[in-house]
Formats: structure tokens, C-alpha cells, sequence
């Protein structure tokens, strides 16, 4: 549903004070709509809210919206069965700003309080995608500033959300396109449920009268976060959004621990071997995303563990399939094209001069070894392949690297040139023509 807009970063903290309707007493649930329609996205805002008043704030449920139209001002809304009532006109505000999302979420919490808080962000996302080394990753686009919410900002949101209501979040939820990553949800503390798709979304979004049906009295997080995906999925294969190939998963963040460490041993697992051709043949089929860098984590470890024999190997793979099935409780597909997504992207360049080095940035590069373990591929199938063909006498595939390399595989390109040192140079063998030629490539490689 969301696309990614271009982007320019402003910096405009606004305050959401939120005015109740009336004296609120302590609900079981607060549902909050965080409605960037600041964008292309306008009439699909619009339509959303609508499908909300046809189910409307109960004896157990509030509604809330935050809603920023495009090219207007933005408004505070009470949903009610049938009539949505305005409770504060906004102006002008930055829907891409962090603190506008936690201003959002404190004030409601504080003028309507209940044992269970359900935030859904609704705008244009992008999961973790680099355009060409701008930082367009995030979620929450705003088309009058230019400004969005990055991976970064969503985890000091989320920990200052969690101190301002003095709870975890129970749900934080993503009517947006691509979010359902591990890098994502890593970047999401004092949250229970996340619930997000790992494919981009139709035009039509969320059916939220389906979904708000489910929520009754005494309905548990766990439960709503269930019946979130199992009615999205519905609607699209053939219920009220029509049919469409859509994914969507929720997942318990109680769980991320366990996953993290699993995702450390199948990388370690992964380092230790010479895997480069399974891992290729892999990466050629594994169910992949509107952004091809997004691969299904699942899928691609079950078809590594049908080609790698290796014991250690496969006890890693064991072991994050089972962590995997323990973090996804809930996963919702519709259509042909997404019959392999199992509920949690990660993200796995095929070729290593598309892998953005602002990646290292993210705190789930920083904390688990899932990079390092990519950047090995990188060298181990790189250096094999140029040095293997440089000893046939074939230079082809040492020219098409150094065309493509940039500064987001130096790396890369460092191990490979200490590679060809050794065996262009040090172990000799080439003729004088075609030791010049590799010589004369090193030094543009170096300079890249």
C-alpha cells in the first residue's frame, strides 16, 4: 500500500495534546491511528477511517485517529459506530517526526487510559531499503516536510513511548508496505506484538472494519495481533479488499532474544564452511520481495538445509527454523506470488556492490552477526571465481568486478585484492601482458 517518496530531512517537533470527548474511563483497549495521508495516499486515509465508523469506539474500546491529510490540515478524531467526531483541529504538523508519533501516543494514553494500547502506523514504508546511499529507510513519509521516521528514530520512539505510558506498547502495528523485518522489529523495544508485512501492500490497505469486529471485551494482545493478520489475508483473497497477492505476520517480541542467538549460530555455522554455491542457488530461489535485497528468512534457510549435508550446519538451521516458529505467531498470505513468504524478511543482497554500507548503522547489524556472515559470502564466492578464472587465463570476471565495485563493497574488494597479490603476483605463472593488465585493474579497484 505504502510507497517510498523522495526525501528531505526537516526537523519540526508538535505536540499532539489530546482533548477527550468526555471523561474517559479505563477501557480494556485504546486503538491509535497514527494517519500520515500527508502524501498519494489521501483518499485511501479517508476510506480507511470510514471502514473504522462502521464498527466505532465500544464500552471496551476507544478509537482514536491522528490524521494529516495532503495539502490540509491535520486533525484529532474520536471514531464512533457510524460518526467520527473532531476533538482538536492540528494545523500544520510533521507526521515524519519521531517526537509527533510519541506526542500522539502519550497524549491519548493520558485522556484515555486502558489496560491495553494497539498502535497502528499508517503511511508509506520501507522496511530497510537503500536508494543509491540515501537514507530512505523508515516508516512515515511526510510529503509537506520531507521528513520520515528512520530505523533508528523508531527505537527511541518506542522507548519513549513505553516511559511515557508506563507500560510496554501492546501492539504496534503497520498498515504499511515492507516493514515485517528482522532489522525492524529489532529496532522496537517495550513493544509485546508487532504486526507488519513483509510485501508491499495494495492500495486498499487494512479492512479495519474486519479487523475491529474481532476486538471484544477481554480480547488478549496476543489474540488481536492474530486476528489482525488472519482478517487481512481474508480480505484479500476474495473477501472485502477483492484479491491480491499480500502478506501479513505477527510476531512476539518476547521471543526476539531467542532468535537473535539463533540467527548467531546459524551464521557462525554459515562462516565455518565453504558454502558459496549452495548459498547462491538459495539466494536464485528464495521467496523475495517488491525490494529483491528482501529475502523470506525462513524459506531460505529450509532451502540451505536441503542442500548443505553438514551436521553442525544442519543443527543451525534446526535451530533458527524452530526460533523462527517461536518468534511468527501468525502469518497471512494471499495470492500466487507470495506462496513462500513464512512471516519474517531479512535482508540479503545477491551481489555485494548492492549492499549499503549504512546497514552497519542498524543496531541489529551492530548486534548480531548476520552482516559479517553476508560480507564472507561476498569474499569467499568473489575471490574463488576471479582467482580461479585469473589461473585459467581469464580476465573477464576480474573486469566485470571492478565495473561494478563501489564503496559499499570495499570490503570485499580489499580481501579480493590481497587474493590476487598472492596469486597473480607473489606465485607468478602470468606472462608479463597479463600481469600489467591485472596490475593496472588492482590499482582502479584500490581507488574505488
Amino acid at each position: 500500500m505504502k510507497r517510498v517518496l523522495s526525501i528531505l530531512v526537516l526537523a519540526l517537533m508538535v505536540a499532539c495534546s489530546v482533548t477527550p470527548l468526555a471523561a474517559a474511563d479505563k477501557k480494556d483497549w485504546t486503538f491509535m491511528v497514527f494517519l500520515n495521508a500527508d502524501n498519494n495516499l489521501d483518499s485511501f486515509g479517508v476510506g480507511d477511517m470510514d471502514e473504522m465508523a462502521k464498527v466505532g469506539s465500544s464500552e471496551f474500546a476507544n478509537i482514536i485517529v491522528l490524521i494529516d491529510r495532503e495539502k490540509g490540515p491535520a486533525t484529532l478524531n474520536y471514531v464512533e459506530k457510524g460518526k467520527i467526531t473532531l476533538l482538536k483541529e492540528m494545523g500544520e504538523i510533521d507526521m515524519g517526526d519521531y517526537g509527533t508519533l510519541v506526542s500522539f501516543v502519550k497524549d491519548t494514553a493520558a485522556a484515555y487510559p486502558a489496560k491495553h494500547y494497539a498502535l497502528v502506523a499508517w503511511n508509506h514504508g520501507s522496511g530497510w531499503k537503500d536508494n543509491n546511499g540515501a537514507m530512505i529507510k523508515g516508516i512515515s513519509y511526510d510529503d509537506e516536510s520531507g521528513n520520515h521516521i528512520t530505523t533508528n528514530q523508531l527505537t527511541i520512539a518506542c522507548s519513549q513511548i513505553k516511559e511515557a505510558i508506563g507500560q510496554n506498547l501492546d501492539i504496534f502495528a503497520f498498515d504499511a508496505c515492507l516493514m515485517q523485518m528482522a532489522e525492524v522489529i529489532y529496532a522496537m523495544p517495550g513493544v509485546d506484538y508487532v504486526v507488519a508485512s513483509e510485501e508491499t501492500e495494495p492500495g486498499e490497505g487494512w479492512p479495519y472494519d474486519d479487523i475491529l469486529n474481532t476486538l471484544k471485551a477481554g480480547t488478549t494482545p496476543a489474540a488481536f495481533a492474530k486476528n489482525m493478520v488472519e482478517k487481512y489475508a481474508a480480505s484479500y483473497n476474495g473477501g472485502s479488499q477483492g484479491s491480491s497477492s499480500a502478506t501479513q505476520s505477527a510476531v512476539e517480541m518476547a521471543k526476539l532474544g531467542a532468535f537473535k542467538d539463533a540467527i548467531d549460530g546459524f551464521a557462525k555455522a554459515a562462516m565455518a564452511g565453504n558454502y558459496g554455491t549452495q548459498f547462491k542457488d538459495a539466494l536464485n530461489k528464495v521467496q523475495k520481495f517488491y525490494y529483491r535485497t528482501n529475502i523470506d528468512l525462513p524459506h531460505f534457510v529450509e532451502l540451505l538445509k536441503i542442500t548443505i549435508t553438514d551436521a553442525g550446519f544442519q543443527t543451525a538451521c534446526d535451530k533458527l527454523l524452530a526460533a523462527s516458529k517461536d518468534l511468527i505467531i501468525a502469518n497471512g498470505l494471499s495470492g500466487y506470488n507470495t506462496k513462500n513468504a513464512k512471516g519474517m524478511a531479512i535482508y540479503f543482497p545477491a551481489t555485494s556492490y548492492s549492499f549499503s554500507a549504512p546497514y552497519y548503522d542498524l543496531a541489529f547489524a551492530k548486534d548480531t552477526l548476520w552482516d559479517e556472515m553476508v560480507q564472507d559470502f561476498y569474499k569467499k564466492t568473489t575471490a574463488q571465481t576471479v582467482v580461479s578464472d585469473l589461473e585459467e587465463g581469464d580476465l573477464s570476471s576480474l573486469i566485470s568486478y571492478v565495473g561494478t565495485a563501489n564503496a559499499n563493497n570495499r570490503e570485499v574488494s580489499a580481501h579480493l585484492i590481497g587474493k590476487l597479490n598472492f596469486a597473480a603476483f607473489a606465485e607468478g605463472g602470468l606472462d608479463p601482458a597479463t600481469a600489467q593488465t591485472v596490475q593496472n585493474l588492482v590499482k582502479e579497484l584500490k581507488a574505488k
